[in-house]
């Protein structure tokens, strides 16, 4: 159950951290206190509301409040270093991630869930979506080395997300559909006038390889 449950925590943080945080937040957590604060409301809340009804016992809450406040502290050395090279890195972001990872793991250790509103299945599914629409995005983003600014793929974000869905319908669908979108990005891609492999054809080349190696039904 404790793999089930850091699931539910990964939605929570892939939805607090990158579905809700808007350009104003990302451009100005790392600089604004009260952007910052904001930004950590908004993963309380994402967490309390997604674990209903687990969310509502006392026990359940402390877990989640301690989570956010370690998010907080993360969160925090990153603001006090923003001026620093090595903070601004595709380095540091993989640790960063890694200390968010980690922190989800310990505390869903902890959890008791109860009656979970979400199904395991959807929330799994989802939660590998959204890792490999945004997560794998800004990293091979970082990556590339910041060559150009960043923008939101909504194509390459529905190619991504929609494959653990695929998946766990039908593996030999997920077979076709993995060439299609290949396909499709390459031709749209070719015809940019600065094509880069690794940031147009590398996240969607791993998000597959994540999706088939975590769906299974």
């Amino acid at each position: 159950m404790n793999e089930e449950v850091f699931y539910y925590f990964l939605l929570t943080h892939l939805i607090g951290d990158y579905v809700f945080q808007t350009s104003y937040i990302a451009k100005y957590k790392n600089s604004k206190v009260k952007v910052l604060m904001l930004h950590i409301f908004i993963i309380f809340l994402s967490m309390f509301l997604l674990l209903i009804p687990s969310s509502l016992s006392i026990y359940n809450l402390n877990l989640i409040l301690l989570l956010t406040f370690i998010h907080l502290l993360i969160d925090t050395i990153k603001f006090k270093n923003r001026t620093k090279k090595a903070f601004n890195s595709h380095t540091y972001y993989i640790l960063d991630q890694v200390m968010h990872f980690s922190s989800l793991i310990l505390i869903s250790l902890m959890y008791k869930p109860e009656n979970m509103f979400i199904s395991f299945e959807y929330t799994k599914l989802f939660a590998i979506g959204l890792l490999n629409a945004y997560f794998i995005s800004l990293l091979f983003y970082m990556i590339d080395g910041f060559s150009k600014p960043y923008k939101r793929d909504y194509l390459g974000y529905v190619f991504r997300f929609s494959l653990p869905f695929i998946k766990y319908y039908s593996d030999i669908l997920f077979l076709i559909f993995s060439f299609v979108f290949v396909f499709i990005s390459i031709v749209i891609f070719y015809k940019k006038e600065e094509f880069n492999s690794k940031s147009e054809l590398g996240p969607l080349s791993l998000s597959i390889i994540i999706t088939y190696l975590t769906i299974w039904r």
